[in-house]
């Protein structure tokens, strides 16, 4: 298959899918860093993500300023588009003896100002024989919805349950998004494509639809 067909169906389907998840992630609420250098051989704006389990880890850059609402679900209310929606790059490396990969987004904006709105951080995460996504959703102190802060959560797209269920975590830094995913949840695999994207949803009564809009995504 042509490389960039590959993109975009695997982007296709993994949007698909995580469309359903990240719906049920509201409803089921109610109650180290990873710097880009210039020399990374991995910076590659072009190709979708691909950790080889090198100790650099892998990286890839996206466009500042070219987040937007796309909107997937009829809405009359849209978001404002905000620094903590633009991805500026994205990256997977393995934390040294922890048995875990640190998941980071560097974003334009501080992820912790996040207002109004539920802003979802989502990583595609397609293995060999599995597709798996990590969330990270925030729910704005001045949202209407029940719950507030960050979460976390892996669900595995292949067998359609979660691996980890919503889970309190603390807040960010101030410049991007990142948590350690432990190796073992997503079968330890020695390598896997990747890409990220970001989720609003205004919506705080109608739970069980898609988010509303795609912001950013990737590369």
């Amino acid at each position: 298959m042509d490389k960039k067909l590959f993109v975009v169906v695997i982007a296709a389907t993994s949007l698909i899918l995580i469309a359903v998840v990240v719906a049920f992630a509201s409803g089921v609420l109610q109650q180290s860093s990873l710097s880009p250098s210039s020399s990374s051989p991995a910076m590659q704006n072009d190709k979708i993500g691909f950790y080889t389990g090198t100790d650099n880890g892998s990286l890839i850059v996206d466009q500042r300023g070219d987040a937007r609402p796309d909107k997937q679900y009829k809405t009359s209310t849209v978001p404002a588009v905000m620094g903590y929606h633009d991805i500026l790059w994205a990256g997977v490396r393995k934390i040294d003896n922890s048995g875990a990969f640190l998941l980071t987004a560097g974003l334009a904006g501080d992820p912790n100002m996040n207002e109004k709105y539920e802003t979802t951080y989502v990583w595609h995460i397609i293995t060999s024989t599995h597709v798996y996504t990590a969330i990270l959703p925030n729910f704005a102190p001045d949202s209407n919805f029940a719950a507030k802060g960050w979460y976390f959560a892996v669900y595995n797209n292949t067998r359609e349950k979660y691996i980890v269920p919503m889970t309190r975590i603390s807040d960010m830094p101030k410049d991007r998004v990142e948590f350690p995913l432990e190796a073992s949840l997503i079968g330890n695999p020695q390598s896997f494509h990747y890409w990220v994207s970001v989720h609003v949803r205004v919506d705080a009564q109608n739970l069980d639809k898609p988010p509303d809009y795609l912001m950013d995504y990737a590369p």
